[in-house]
C-alpha cells in the first residue's frame, strides 16, 4: 500500500472552499469554509488494490459534519466518516476510516456530504 500525507491545500481541483492560515502544529494553511457538497480532488498512485486507512486532520465548531471519500467525479464512494465537534475552527483532531481502494494512478475526492469542518491534511496508510 502507499503511505503518505497530503496537505489539504495541495488539491488538484476544488469547488466551494477557501484556503486560510492554520495554527495547527507545523503551521501552513488549511482548507476552510466547507459547506455541503464542496469537494477537493487529489492524484494518488496505489501500488496494489486493498484496504487503506485514511486519517484526516480536522477542526470543527459544530456537530454533524460528514466527509465522503470518493473516486474523482463522484461515481464511486469509498466510505464516509463523521466529523466531531473538536471545540473550535482551529482545534485540531485526527479521525480515520478504512476503505478499499483500487490499484494504480487515480484521482480521489474528499467531498463534504455535510459541511461545517476544516481540513489541514490527510494520510493514506
Amino acid at each position: 500500500m502507499v503511505s503518505g500525507t497530503l496537505q489539504a491545500e495541495g488539491f488538484c481541483q476544488a469547488s466551494g472552499i477557501t484556503v486560510e492560515a492554520t495554527v495547527d502544529v507545523n503551521g501552513g494553511d488549511n482548507i476552510g469554509y466547507i459547506d455541503d457538497a464542496d469537494w477537493l480532488t487529489y492524484n494518488i498512485n496505489m501500488p496494489q488494490a486493498g484496504e487503506a486507512i485514511i486519517t484526516y486532520r480536522v477542526a470543527s465548531d459544530g456537530t454533524g459534519g460528514v466527509i465522503r471519500l470518493e473516486q474523482g467525479g463522484g461515481d464511486v464512494s469509498y466510505g464516509t466518516v463523521t466529523v466531531p465537534n473538536t471545540g473550535g475552527w482551529q482545534t485540531w483532531q485526527n479521525i480515520s476510516h478504512t476503505v478499499n481502494l483500487p490499484a494504480g494512478a487515480q484521482t480521489i475526492a474528499i467531498a463534504a456530504e455535510i459541511g461545517g469542518w476544516n481540513l489541514n491534511h490527510f494520510s493514506i496508510s
